[in-house]
C-alpha cells in the first residue's frame, strides 16, 4: 500500500456500527465503524472464503455467514472457530472525510520465559489441533505432544463425507496448518497408539513401548465408529468412516461400483449418501426411524432432507432394519426384502474413545464428565467427543458430537491446562451440506413442545425454532446465512428469547439491538 495510505473512500455519511467492503491494491477489506473510529481487516474468512461483509457484525465481532467463524474487528483476532487463523488488520485513519489504510506496524514478539513442563495431547483431530496452536499463542514455552494413531498433519475431518467422497472440492483449509507450523512453533507430533494413561501417576504408556509423564494433559480422542453386531457387518465390502484411510477405501471401491446401501440415517450417513449419489452411485439408505435426523431435529425436519435426497435419486427403507450383510454387499432386511448392492457404508454414530485411561470415571456411553472449564481430574483434560460438558457452563450435562465444538473445547482447554479461569460457556452450532445445500442448527434441544417454522419447507428455505416452556431452546436454517449467523449472537446474549421475539428475520432483530454488551476481543 502508498506510504501516506490507500484511499479507501468518504467517512462521511457511513452509518455508525455498520460494516462496508472495499478494495485495497487487489485486496477485499472489511471496514467497520465504531463511532468516530473506523477499523480494517481482511473481508473473508480464512476457513472456507466466507465473505464477510454478508455476516452478521454486532459490538465490535464480525460473525462468518457461512459456518459462524467469529472475529475481533479491532484486532482480526479468532473468537470462535472453525477457523484457525486470524484476520490481517489494517491501519486505518480518517483525513479530510477520506479513509485512509496502510499495512500496520509488526509489534515484536517477546520471548516466552523458559518453561520445563511438558504438556500432552491425546488425539490429532480439531480439539487437539486447536489446543496446542493456542499453547503457544498464549505464551506456553514448554514442552508440547501430540500423540494420535494418524501419521498426518491434523485436518478437517467434516471434509470427508462433505467433499472427499463426492469428488467435488470445498473451499475449506485442511490441513488446519502446514507440517511446517508445528515445527515453527516447536510441537512435537508422534505417530502412537496410547494404551493407558494413569492419571494419578501423570503417565502415559504407548503400545510401542515409549512412556511420556506429563504435567497437564487434554483427552482428545474423538470417536470410533459403532460397527453392528450382525452377520457379514465384518466384511470385506462393509465400511465405516472416520478418518482419511476410511475415505480413501470407500472411494477405491466405489470407482468399480454402480450401487450401494447406507446403514443409518444419521448425519454421516446421509451425508456419504449425498456425496456417492453425486458420484453417480445408486443409493439406498436403511434406517430404522422414519427421516433423517428424527432424533435431532424431528420428523418434520428431517423430512426435508427425505424429500431432497429422493429428487437426487436415494431410494429409502425408513422403519426398516439389516437382518444380515451378504458377500458382495447384499442387504437382507429383517423385513425378508434384498438389496442388491456393491458395497454397504455403515454410519451408526460413535463411541468414545476412552478405554486407555486409568485413575478416571468413565460414563456408560464411554464419555469423560467435565466441568465448565473442561477438567476430568487434576492436570487432567477432555474434550470435543469424548467430553460431557456443562451446556453453556452452569447447565445440564451434555455430549455433542461437533466439529467447531471440539475446536472450541481444545482452545479452552489449552488456556485452562495454563491455570486461566475459564469457562466452556459458547452457544454449540453444527453444520450438514448435502447437495450443496447448508442446513446450521444453533442451540440444543434434547426435547421440545413445539416447532415454529419460517419460510418453506418444499423449497427448502426456511428457519424453525425448537420451543421448549415457551421460549426457543434451539433453532435450525436452511439457506438462510445471515439469519443463521445473526441467531449465533443472539443466542450468546443468554437471553430467553421467544419464537415471537426473533420473529422471521432474526438478523433484523439483531441489527436493532445497540446496548448488547461489550463482547471478549483479543
Amino acid at each position: 500500500m502508498p506510504q501516506r495510505g490507500h484511499d479507501a473512500g468518504s467517512f462521511s455519511g457511513w452509518q455508525d456500527q455498520t460494516v462496508r467492503q472495499v478494495e485495497a491494491d487487489g485486496t477485499p477489506v472489511l471496514l467497520v465503524r465504531e463511532g468516530d473510529t473506523v477499523h480494517a481487516v481482511a473481508a473473508t474468512c480464512p476457513h472456507a472464503g466466507g465473505p464477510l461483509a454478508q455476516g452478521v457484525y454486532h459490538a465490535g465481532r464480525i460473525i462468518c455467514p457461512w459456518h459462524k467463524a467469529t472475529f475481533c474487528v479491532r484486532t482480526g483476532a479468532l473468537l470462535e472457530p472453525p477457523a484457525v487463523d486470524g484476520l490481517q488488520r489494517f491501519a486505518a485513519r480518517v483525513e479530510n472525510d477520506r479513509i485512509l489504510l496502510s499495512a500496520p506496524a509488526q509489534a515484536p514478539e517477546a520471548p516466552a520465559a523458559a518453561d520445563s513442563r511438558c504438556f500432552a495431547i491425546i488425539g490429532g483431530g480439531g480439539a487437539g489441533a486447536l489446543a496446542a496452536q493456542t499453547l503457544r499463542e498464549e505464551g506456553f514455552a514448554g514442552r508440547i505432544v501430540i500423540l494420535d494413531r494418524e501419521n498426518r498433519v491434523p485436518y478437517d475431518r467434516t471434509l470427508l463425507s462433505k467433499y472427499v467422497l463426492s469428488g467435488q472440492q470445498g473451499g475449506e483449509k485442511s490441513p488446519l496448518q502446514a507440517q511446517s507450523f508445528y515445527r515453527r512453533l516447536g510441537i512435537e507430533r508422534l505417530t502412537a497408539e496410547v494404551t493407558r494413561l494413569d492419571a494419578a501417576e501423570r503417565r502415559i504408556t504407548c503400545a510401542d513401548g515409549r512412556v511420556l509423564r506429563y504435567d497437564a494433559a487434554f483427552v482428545a480422542t474423538g470417536g470410533a465408529p459403532k460397527r453392528p453386531s450382525l452377520p457379514g457387518a465384518d466384511g470385506p465390502d462393509v465400511f465405516l468412516l472416520r478418518n482419511r484411510a476410511d475415505a480413501e477405501a470407500i472411494l477405491a471401491r466405489a470407482e468399480r461400483s454402480e450401487r450401494a446401501v447406507v446403514l443409518g440415517a444419521s448425519f454421516i450417513g446421509m451425508e456419504v449418501a449425498a456425496s456417492l449419489r453425486e458420484r453417480g452411485l445408486d443409493i439406498t439408505v436403511v434406517a430404522q426411524q422414519q427421516a433423517p435426523f428424527e432424533k435431532q431435529l424431528g420428523a418434520r425436519i428431517g423430512g426435508v432432507f427425505t424429500r431432497l435426497h429422493e429428487r437426487h435419486g436415494v431410494a429409502f427403507r425408513f422403519g426398516q432394519e439389516a437382518a444380515a450383510i451378504e458377500d458382495g454387499g447384499t442387504v437382507v432386511l429383517a423385513s425378508g426384502e434384498r438389496l442388491e448392492a456393491d458395497f454397504v457404508v455403515i454410519g451408526f454414530g460413535i463411541r468414545p474413545v476412552t478405554d486407555f485411561l486409568h485413575g478416571v470415571d468413565r460414563n456408560q456411553d464411554g464419555s469423560l464428565t467435565v466441568d465448565a472449564s473442561l477438567r476430568v481430574a487434576d492436570g487432567l483434560f477432555a474434550g470435543g467427543d469424548v467430553a460431557r460438558f456443562p451446556l453453556r457452563g452452569d447447565g445440564p450435562p451434555i455430549r455433542v458430537e461437533h466439529w467447531r465444538v471440539a475446536e472450541q473445547h481444545g482452545r479452552v482447554a489449552a488456556l485452562a491446562m495454563l491455570g486461566r479461569a475459564v469457562r466452556y460457556e459458547a452457544v454449540p452450532v453444527f453444520w450438514t451440506i448435502q447437495y450443496l445445500k447448508r442446513l446450521d442448527t444453533i442451540g440444543h434441544a434434547e426435547d421440545w413442545d413445539d416447532v415454529v417454522v419460517h419460510g418453506d419447507l418444499e423449497k427448502p428455505e426456511f428457519i424453525a425454532y425448537y420451543v421448549k416452556d415457551g421460549h426457543v431452546a434451539a433453532a435450525v436454517a436452511l439457506d438462510r446465512d445471515q439469519d443463521a449467523a445473526a441467531l449465533v449472537a443472539l443466542f450468546t446474549m443468554r437471553q430467553a428469547w421467544t419464537p415471537e421475539a426473533l420473529g422471521s428475520r432474526p438478523a433484523s432483530v439483531l441489527g436493532a439491538i445497540r446496548d448488547y454488551s461489550r463482547p471478549q476481543v483479543a
